[in-house]
């Protein structure tokens, strides 16, 4: 992690590989074109403006990272891109980091703050953070509805924070239906709905727009770590295969997180971890969540964390289709762990109150 960030503090953080360069140009569409924010050739123009006029040297779309999150995530990165691309880039940075922290202490209290130390510490949280990536802000709706649960409408609206990456949670809402937490469900769509309208407001047909170009996150050449990108290799039926796939990865770590419902920190772990296994476009910094998953379990061993590291410096180095090979067993291995374990208290019990 010293390395990473000695790395951080001596390249800038605006070369086209990285991901911020796509999130200030949605901020900069946001201000200025908000009818246009998912139109590829505008987003094109825009991010050549960001990046000064260099181009991906890699694997992108249209020559360029485009933007293709949800538009309230553009309205999220408009205040640090005010800052200035480089500036803003990097205190966007700092913000997830700061995001993922306090969703890691928020989702492991109240055990002792060395608990969450091994999942900030990973590799994962690494490609986080050199990729800008918004996987602190989802680790932070997650921590704070885990520590709201006794709130439930509450723990709902912190589940908001998650539809930065709603690819992410969808085992997390089936899950909810299931156990027929609906008081949950209702601030979770509560806060799905004031999202949807702080852009609407700018252009009414946004989530119309945003429909199209979003199905060309999921290529076969994309280092990603799901299971449901096995389907990328039947061109034919890539859509149908992938949705397939998805769906069926959805529902089988609902039923897993069914089977340990009882021990409540398994159950949350499968699901959490499962969101990524199950997600129809899932990168190698989204393991973040798996090492959070980790963390919420409570009973990880030294070589759980290690194989973690380990499989995601390998998705990060890697071509396609070896970060899913390499990935998805780590998940799965991930969730049967919790499932067994479901029930016995974990290896370390936090000291007693004064």
């Amino acid at each position: 992690m010293t390395a990473v960030a000695l790395a951080f503090v001596i390249y800038p953080l605006t070369p086209v590989n990285s991901d911020w360069p796509a999130f200030a140009t949605g901020a900069k569409l946001a201000i200025g074109d908000p009818g246009h924010l998912y139109d590829l050739d505008v987003q094109q123009r825009v991010e050549l403006d960001v990046t000064g006029g260099r181009q991906l040297v890699t694997y992108g779309i249209h020559g360029i990272l485009p933007f293709l999150a949800p538009a309230w995530v553009a309205l999220v990165a408009v205040p640090f891109e005010l800052l200035g691309t480089d500036l803003g880039g990097r205190v966007w940075v700092l913000f997830g980091l700061a995001c993922l922290g306090l969703g890691l202490w928020l989702a492991t209290r109240p055990r002792p703050l060395s608990e969450m130390l091994p999942a900030f510490a990973s590799v994962p949280t690494a490609l986080v953070m050199l990729n800008a990536q918004l996987d602190g802000i989802v680790a932070l709706g997650l921590g704070a509805a885990i520590a709201l649960w006794s709130r439930p409408f509450l723990a709902g609206l912190a589940l908001g924070l998650t539809l930065m990456k709603p690819q992410l949670v969808v085992p997390a809402g089936l899950a909810l239906v299931v156990a027929r937490r609906w008081r949950v469900v209702a601030g979770w769509a509560t806060a799905g709905v004031a999202l949807w309208a702080s852009f609407a407001i700018l252009n009414p047909r946004w989530v119309l727009d945003w429909l199209g170009p979003v199905g060309t996150t999921v290529q076969p050449a994309s280092r990603e770590v799901d299971l449901p990108h096995f389907a990328t290799n039947l061109p034919a039926f890539q859509t149908f295969g992938v949705a397939v796939l998805t769906v069926a990865t959805v529902v089988g770590v609902v039923a897993l997180a069914w089977r340990c419902r009882d021990d409540f920190h398994a159950a949350a772990a499968v699901v959490v971890a499962g969101g990524v296994l199950a997600a129809p476009h899932a990168l190698p910094a989204d393991l973040v969540l798996v090492a959070m998953a980790l963390a919420i379990w409570g009973r990880a061993a030294w070589y759980d964390w290690l194989v973690l590291s380990v499989s995601a410096v390998l998705a990060a180095v890697t071509p396609a289709p070896v970060p899913a090979i390499v990935a998805v067993p780590v998940m799965v291995w991930v969730l049967l762990r919790a499932v067994r374990s479901s029930g016995r208290p974990p290896a370390r019990q936090p000291a007693s109150p004064r």
